[in-house]
């Protein structure tokens, strides 16, 4: 009976020892866009670290401006290596879609289309479903389940799987 109670005794005053977490900072991690950041915003809290006034989401004027530019450099860095991610690892994740008008149209062993964008990207059509595209019409290609990329075309539904060239 003694163990017991010097147990509980024990795991009770472990408890109470036991700093309370911090539910503003918690709040402050909501504001953060960035998965990953707002992961480590959370796991900083419950470890009872202080968070960082970047991670908070609080404005610094100098650092915004240099990141701005930055960003702005990534995101047309970015474009350019959707659909790319299995070579370039530098290549964006974080865009979901892109929307592109067809220059060209070219047909590839067993009536597999080959389309050229006019942002000059090349995309193959990986699937064997029948899908109709003229020149001149805006393409959409947007993200799909284990890496793969559906295109569309715009105001239909239809869609047909596709690969990256270049």
């Amino acid at each position: 009976m003694k163990k017991t109670m010097i147990l509980f005794a024990v795991g009770f005053t472990s408890l109470c020892a036991a700093k309370p977490i911090n539910t503003q900072a918690l709040q402050a991690c909501t504001l953060i866009e960035n998965d990953f950041k707002r992961l480590m915003c959370y796991d900083n809290v419950i470890a009872n670290k202080p968070i960082t006034e970047a991670q908070s989401g609080k404005a610094i004027t100098s650092k915004n401006k240099v990141s701005e530019a930055r960003s702005a450099e990534k995101i047309e860095s970015k474009e350019g290596g959707f659909g790319l991610e299995y070579k370039v690892k530098a290549a964006s994740e974080e865009i979901e879609e892109i929307t592109a008008k067809l220059v060209k149209t070219s047909t590839q062993g067993r009536n597999k289309m080959v389309f050229t964008l006019d942002n000059g990207q090349v995309w193959r059509q990986v699937s064997s479903e029948t899908f109709f595209a003229n020149e001149g019409d805006t393409l959409i290609i947007e993200r799909a389940s284990f890496g793969s990329f559906l295109m569309k075309k715009a105001g239909s539904n239809r869609t047909t799987r596709v690969k990256r060239v270049n």
